[in-house]
């Protein structure tokens, strides 16, 4: 079994590169999955040396290449220089990943609300952008190249490239309190762009009725005249042309991953499953076996408490997977995990079912007393 941290590059940076390699190598990490691209954030940061906490707005943290179109990474404005750049540079004995954010901008997507998803009732919901738009799968076909052409990052893993979580929630500090339920979150974010209704109609599916059909559901919902823990699967057998306009979606984006395959080149592409929950993945739009096809592995960050809940949530995306590496990410800290035994526990677990590689989350964000868990976790499987 491989293992690795997400990570930010500022951790990296103000600690030093060479001293957080040293770390890592010594509790067992062979590899970096380093924050690329990345949205909104405030990290606190508890062993920092420079500070207790960072905000930064969505941002790269790399110079970006020539080659986008209408949208384009906006560097992160505390960079001096190109942060990928440094950080590959000072890990000489580390494996470096592109952990990379594609759709979930709130930047962009305030600058540029006509490439957003949006609502049956018309509403930007500008956290998310569509990839159903031209201009956001050039924006994200270029992303991939731009990083699949630097030196010193070995794979691209792609977070939220995808029609965002599957809900209609997505925003910093969101206000709610209407009792929606998996169902009324899903219908709130189906989205019914241009470009995703001109997909569906060109494909035969009567978009205005599977408009208005969601719509009012999602106000029959909030009425109390249609369960909230109503089962999205079991409603979309009911309501034919919704079915149909959520399967086109999934065409679209399997088309896409195609060609950001083709932009990644020999660069091997990983993608993240498991939103808005292990088995649903469809509701961001993502066949898992139709994927299988332009990917090299999915990881699972399957962030539970239990090794039985992280077990169910592999088994359940596994099964669901043709052919095709599943990774796994743990948090071993708070809030999921608050012990070492469990941490020891799920990596063992995980080891004996053949699961190739192991991530944790996140090396800056973790405490110290966390990051000796994973350590004693490593041990405990190289022993």
């Amino acid at each position: 079994m491989e293992f690795a941290t997400w990570a930010y590059p500022w951790d990296i940076l103000d600690e030093g590169p060479a001293e957080v390699e040293a770390r890592l190598r010594g509790i067992g990490i062979d590899e970096v999955n380093l924050a690329t691209n990345y949205h909104t954030v405030q990290a606190f940061t508890p062993h920092n040396p420079e500070r207790r906490t960072l905000f930064a707005r969505a941002s790269s943290y790399f110079e970006t290449g020539p080659d986008y179109g209408q949208l384009e990474p906006v560097p992160y404005e505390g960079m001096d220089g190109d942060w990928v750049a440094d950080v590959a540079d000072g890990l000489t004995d580390l494996t470096v990943t592109s952990w990379t954010v594609g759709c979930h901008n709130s930047r962009l997507g305030m600058d540029n609300p006509g490439c957003t998803l949006e609502s049956a009732h018309g509403d930007d919901l500008v956290f998310g952008l569509c990839p159903s738009h031209p201009e956001v799968q050039r924006y994200l076909t270029a992303l991939v190249s731009d990083l699949a052409s630097r030196d010193g990052l070995d794979r691209i893993e792609l977070e939220t490239f995808d029609y965002f979580y599957g809900t209609g929630f997505g925003w910093h500090h969101q206000k709610i309190h209407a009792r929606l339920g998996p169902l009324g979150e899903f219908l709130l974010g189906l989205c019914f762009c241009p470009h995703c209704r001109e997909n569906a109609t060109a494909a035969g599916v009567d978009v205005g009725r599977a408009r208005t059909t969601v719509a009012e559901t999602l106000d029959a919902i909030v009425a109390g005249d249609v369960a909230y823990d109503r089962s999205p699967e079991a409603w979309l057998t009911e309501h034919s042309a919704v079915a149909a306009y959520v399967d086109v979606r999934e065409q679209t984006l399997t088309s896409l991953y195609a060609e950001l395959a083709d932009a990644a080149g020999p660069t091997p592409l990983g993608y993240y499953v498991g939103a808005p929950e292990p088995g649903r993945e469809w509701m961001v739009g993502a066949d898992l076996a139709a994927l299988s096809t332009h990917v090299d592995y999915y990881c699972l960050p399957a962030y539970e408490s239990t090794t039985e809940e992280v077990l169910e949530a592999y088994r359940t995306v596994e099964s669901l997977v043709d052919d095709v590496p599943l990774h796994v990410g743990l948090l071993p800290g708070h809030p999921t995990i608050h012990d070492e035994a469990t941490v020891v526990d799920i990596v063992r677990t995980l080891e004996s079912r053949g699961v190739p590689r192991l991530s944790f989350y996140n090396y800056g964000l973790l405490p110290e007393q966390s990051l000796q868990w994973v350590g004693t976790a490593i041990d405990a499987v190289n022993t």
